[in-house]
This record gives structure tokens, sequence and C-alpha cells, in this order.
């Protein structure tokens, strides 16, 4: 009783709202496709068919990934399904792994010849190769797979995390691996970053149950040749799970939130600079919390964290306050059996969204950023002659469909230049000018955001004055 007493006291300390006014987050109710699998998972983002749209690669439990193209505006076309020998499948990691520029899927898992890792080589179309098997030390038994380069070679590598131990994987840089360092850690969750700026690739990852084993959170730092250091634990969790990185108070140097699925709660800690960290004490997350994804959702310059909730069938949203502190969690129905989430971009309006999967619906969930604005400039006359009045205008929208119309302030600048400002009314403002040189200007007008809605620009006009 004493234990939870202490607990309820931090958890206030650390998570009582702002006083201050900040800008709102705010999503879009979301929308649920079948992701055509059994027991999806996991899923990983990349651009795989270089429209410059972020895809999709949902992982199940089994043996199969589904591929899902994205269109830009936060739906998606598939899903296109590739089986594999696997009786047990971990998750997806996306990176170039043969150097043909093309993105590649490495998936972890295991199946009856030892097998741990499958290489699905790209097409560069959205399309994918067979898969191509390397065995493993961890066949069967990883969970979590994580893409760098560990040794300096520019090529990348995995880490993966298992139930029990985990691995380091090199790659060739030509599509093939090999057994890298074994360690004696749990990796049901992994995080990467330089943790002790040393400019060595470091790891994080969860160990579950830690009232059976003291470690609750392993901290390894990179040799920069592939190998790692001892572990160096963190306790104090009931059983942690996903975990993520991300700078939570602005000191530059690479925090922790760890999400405690035994006992509701994300814990922070935050790091020292030399790849030691502090326990800044543990806040409220949803119902069995599972993975965690840092994003600024709000574009305030302060990191947030979005938290699948497996008991709770949704996604939970913590606004950061800058100094390791976050408000309490707003919970965002999605599906059955919430499993793992990413922030992404879906629909190029420079607010983040989110991708849930849902395990129990085998379903992923979209939600868009409903803070996320579009600026649209205008010119006229364009081409002028030199000396004569330009009016550019500018209308801002929101990028979901919403009621509210954005206010707030625009900015054009002519390159580093400020030409002037203007207030936006009913969404819309202008500013005339006769003062531009000769020659091609490159305008673009910078919103300011306001209560509800985020920050954004418009694309580049450029501007002819003959």
């Amino acid at each position: 009783m004493l234990y939870r007493v202490l607990v309820s006291a931090v958890l206030f300390s650390l998570f009582t709202p702002s006083t201050a006014v900040a800008r709102q987050i705010r999503f879009a109710l979301a929308k649920s496709t079948a992701s055509g699998i059994s027991h999806s998972v996991d899923v990983a983002i990349g651009d795989f068919n270089h429209d410059g749209n972020p895809d999709l690669a949902i992982s199940s439990t089994f043996n199969q990934v589904a591929i899902f193209l994205g269109k830009g505006d936060g739906t998606f076309t598939g899903p296109t399904i590739y089986n594999l020998t696997f009786y047990v499948t971990g998750s997806v990691a996306v990176g170039d792994f043969n150097g043909d520029s093309k993105l590649d899927l490495a998936v972890v898992g295991g199946d009856t010849l030892g097998n741990g890792l499958a290489f699905l080589s790209g097409n560069g179309d959205g399309t994918f190769n067979s898969p191509v098997y390397f065995p493993t030390n961890l066949a069967g038994a990883s969970i979590t797979a994580v893409a760098d380069d560990f040794n300096h070679d520019h090529k990348l590598d995995l880490f993966v995390g298992g139930n029990g131990s985990s691995l380091v994987i090199l790659g060739d840089g030509k599509g093939n691996f090999e057994n890298g360092q074994l360690e004696g850690v749990y990796g049901d969750g992994v995080a990467v970053a330089d943790f002790n700026h040393d400019g060595n690739v470091d790891v994080a990852s969860t160990q579950p149950y830690p009232n059976f084993n003291s470690t609750g959170v392993s901290v390894l730092l990179g040799n920069g040749d592939g190998t790692l250091q001892a572990p160096q634990a963190y306790s104090g969790m009931e059983e942690p799970f996903g975990i993520a990185t991300g700078d939570f108070n602005g000191d530059k140097k690479s925090d922790l939130a760890v999400t405690d699925y035994l006992f509701n709660t994300i814990v922070i800690l935050q790091g020292n600079g030399d790849g030691t960290f502090t326990n800044m004490g543990q806040g409220f997350a949803g119902v069995n919390p599972g993975r965690v994804t840092v994003s600024d959702f709000n574009i305030d310059g302060k990191a947030d964290l979005a938290v699948s909730d497996y008991g709770g069938d949704g996604v939970s949203v913590l606004a950061g306050k800058g100094d390791s502190a976050f408000s309490f969690p707003v919970d965002l129905a999605t599906g059955g059996g919430a499993s793992d989430v990413v922030a992404v971009d879906l629909n190029h309006d420079g607010s983040p969204d989110l991708v849930v999967v849902n395990n129990i619906d085998e379903t992923f969930s979209v939600l868009l950023n409903a803070a996320g604005t579009y600026v649209h400039l205008t010119s006229s006359p364009n081409p002028s002659p030199l000396g004569q009045t330009v009016t550019f205008r500018t209308r801002v929208r929101g990028s979901v469909e919403t009621s509210l119309i954005p206010g707030g302030t625009i900015v054009f600048k002519d390159g580093a230049k400020t030409l002037g400002s203007a207030a936006l009314t009913n969404g819309t403002a202008s500013f005339t000018t006769s003062s531009l040189s000769q020659g091609t200007h490159s305008i673009v007008a910078i919103y300011s955001g306001d209560a509800k809605f985020n920050p954004s620009r418009s694309s580049f006009l450029l501007q002819t004055v003959k």
C-alpha cells in the first residue's frame, strides 16, 4: 500500500497539467482497415515505391508480412502479402541492406531449419523479391529488430532483441548477414541512439518481469566495431515493454521513455549524456501500454509521446512540457488489442499522424493530426514589371475536414529576407509590395499557428520580375 501511495505522489508531481497556454494536440477519429493477415502485431514505415508517400509493412506473429502503399492522404492500397517459412515471426526492420538505393525488409523469426532472419529485397516499385533466409543464434526467440550501422562500415546491421538473449547481426551491404555478438539481455523493446556522445551506436532494451530479474531496462554502450559493452541495468518497473528515445528536456541528450505494461504507466529515464540515466519517475499511460513512439504532434518544439494501449483498445497521447514531464494522457480509440504505434506524416501537412496496429481486430488504424494545416500561396501579376505592385495571397486551411478556421499570422519571406506579415482573416491573408528587384524570387508564406492549428509553410513560389 505504501508503495502505491509513493508512486501516486510521483505521478502527480510529474504529470500534472500545465497551467501555461499550449497548442492543443488534436487527432481525427481513427479509420481502420483490415490488415489481411492473422495476428498482426508490428508496423514499419518506408517509401517502398519512391513516390514520396509513406508505406506500411505490417508483420504477424506467425509467417506473414503485409505491404500497404500510401496514397499521400492517409489512405492506402493493398495489401500485398508475403509468406515466410517462419513458424513464429517478430518485427520488420526497413532499410537499404544491399546498396541499390531501394528499401528492403529484414524480418526476424524462426523456422525448423534454424533460420532466424528473412531478407526481402525491394524492387523499388512497392514489391519485394522472395525471401532469402539466414540462420541466426536466436531463431525462434527473436522479437524486435532495429537497423543501424554498429561497426562504422557504412553498411546497415541489425540489433535483434530476443526472448532471453539478444543478438547483433552484421550486414555486408550486399544483402548478406552473419551472426555477431550475442547479448545476455532481453529485448521485448529496443531503442538505439548515441547515449554517451562518442560517435558509436548504443542500445537500450527492455526486460519483462523484473521482479524475477532485477534488470528492467538494459543499456549497452557500443564500441563502434559491432560489439557492445556489458549492460547497465535500470530497475523500478513492474513489466517494461516498449521503449523509445528522444530529447524530453531540451538538453541535447538522449532520454528514454519506457512503458510499464503491468502497472499501466510510462517511465522516463533522463539521459546524463555519458551513457547513464536518471529515473525521473512514472506517469499514467493507458491500459496495458505496449509500444511507444516519440514525435512533436503540436509543433511546439517539445517531444510528445504516443503509446499503444493493448488493454484499452486504443492509443494514449501525452504532450511534452519540455522538462521531462508530460501532461495526463488523452486516450483515443482505435481497435481491439492495439499492439504497435508509429508517428509519421501521412498527408504531407508537416504534422505527424499516427498508425496503430490492432492485434485482436487484425486491423490497422490511421489517426490524422487534426491540427495540421495546408498553406497555399499565389501572386499576381506573375511575371511582373520592375517597380509594379505585386500582391501575394495566402489561404490556410486544416488538412483534416473541420469546421474550424485557422487564425494567426502569415510572414512572407523572399529567401532569408522578410518582406512583411499579415493577420489571417477567415483563413486568408495578403501582402502587397512594389520593392522587388529584377530577377527571380523564391517566396514562401510561413504560418504561425494558433491555439488549435499547427504552424506550417507554403511551397516556394517563384516570382519573376522583369
